[in-house]
């Protein structure tokens, strides 16, 4: 009778069963996001790790070459040795070099370039971070001294090829081009439809969730400012500035963070 008992006291009944699952799954309902967003928030820290040693190898360059900025990219180079690395080539051969390239020897990685949101990509220019066109121009950079307020002004960011020209006539802020020039989340903004306003490069896979994104991360992108430091700012507020320069007419009197003269 007494070990009948012991083992009636000692049993779940089917309620307190069913109470223990149900405050177990509001547990996980209410920690699982929370768990989410410390990875994404680890995921923006990351990024903006990598932005901020690309800002400082983009500093050092500058100091050793008469405060001008890198070029974003050119062709059949002189004055510069890249890494000894196909990785870095296109399928177009050893002769375009680009920016990541340039400044290699202060940054001496590769994976700096590579967002961990961003798109898989086989060659580090055409991976993750662009820059601003208007400053890294395609023959020489602007010098630092031409910036009107450099803290305040883009220099490179998240975005889907290796650079972001807007002020020649076809805004690639806000819609991509053949070789998907992008910022990440402006899709909404823009209404490019996620085919492409390329058909020959149409946004798909990994790009066009990256561009139909609410920016890489959050609602936002990582950038880095003309004198090195780096912020995340809203995918919106990157786009209100694109808006204002393209307005302006992409002059040096239009007033925007994309506009190195004006700011």
């Amino acid at each position: 009778m007494k070990q009948n008992l012991l083992r009636t006291r000692k049993a779940f009944t089917l309620i307190e069963l069913l109470v223990v699952i149900a405050i177990i799954a509001i547990l996980a309902a209410i920690l699982f996001p929370v768990f989410a967003r410390a990875r994404e928030n680890a995921r923006r820290a990351s990024c903006m790790s990598n932005l901020k040693q690309i800002g400082l190898g983009l500093m050092m360059y500058t100091q050793d070459y008469d405060e001008h900025y890198p070029s974003r990219g050119y062709t059949t180079p002189t004055d510069q040795i890249p890494p000894d690395n196909q990785v870095w080539y296109s399928s177009g051969g050893t002769n375009s070099w680009f920016w990541q390239q340039i400044i290699y020897p202060y940054t001496k990685s590769e994976q700096l370039y590579r967002c961990p949101n961003g798109v898989p990509s086989t060659y580090p220019y055409s991976g993750n971070y662009g820059t601003n066109g208007v400053i890294m121009q395609s023959s020489l950079g602007l010098s630092m001294a031409a910036l009107e307020s450099p803290s305040t002004t883009y220099l490179a960011m998240d975005s889907g090829m290796y650079y972001m020209e807007i002020n020649s006539g076809t805004d690639f802020v806000t819609s991509p081009s053949g070789w998907f020039w992008y910022i990440p989340g402006t899709q909404k903004y823009s209404g490019c439809p996620l085919t492409g306003c390329n058909s020959t490069y149409p946004m798909t896979g990994d790009t066009g969730a990256d561009f139909d994104s609410d920016g890489r991360h959050f609602d936002g992108n990582n950038v880095i400012f003309g004198d090195g430091h780096v912020k995340w700012v809203k995918t919106a507020a990157i786009w209100d500035e694109a808006q204002k320069y393209k307005a302006g007419g992409y002059t040096n009197s239009a007033a925007s963070a994309w506009n190195p003269y004006k700011n």
